[in-house]
């Protein structure tokens, strides 16, 4: 929404250069990439739906900043404890 409105705030004259905007986007696109990342790799050590939380933070964090940083600290929030890969041990596993 900046860019689209930048050229009616600098009475035409070049607000950014094409450069520093693809530069820009870029470095929005791969910080969104691996926060998805991370937050696919760690909901999947936890009961989440990893596939859905990392499209919706890289997402919100790629499309608007401030909200894909308040999806980031609700999933922090929300996680729940990690899930251990191995079953656990029975008592009675012993005594056969």
């Amino acid at each position: 929404m900046l860019f689209a409105l930048a050229p009616l705030q600098t009475n035409g004259e070049e607000f950014m250069s094409p450069t520093l905007i693809l530069v820009s986007t870029v470095i929005f696109l791969i910080i969104s990439v691996v926060i998805g990342y991370w937050v696919y790799k760690d909901a999947s050590k936890r009961d989440n739906n990893e596939v859905l939380w990392a499209i919706g933070t890289a997402g919100l964090t790629f499309f608007t900043f401030i909200f894909g940083l308040v999806a980031l600290v609700a999933y922090f929030i929300i996680r729940g404890d990690e899930t251990s890969d191995e079953p656990p041990e029975e008592a009675t596993g012993g005594d056969w």
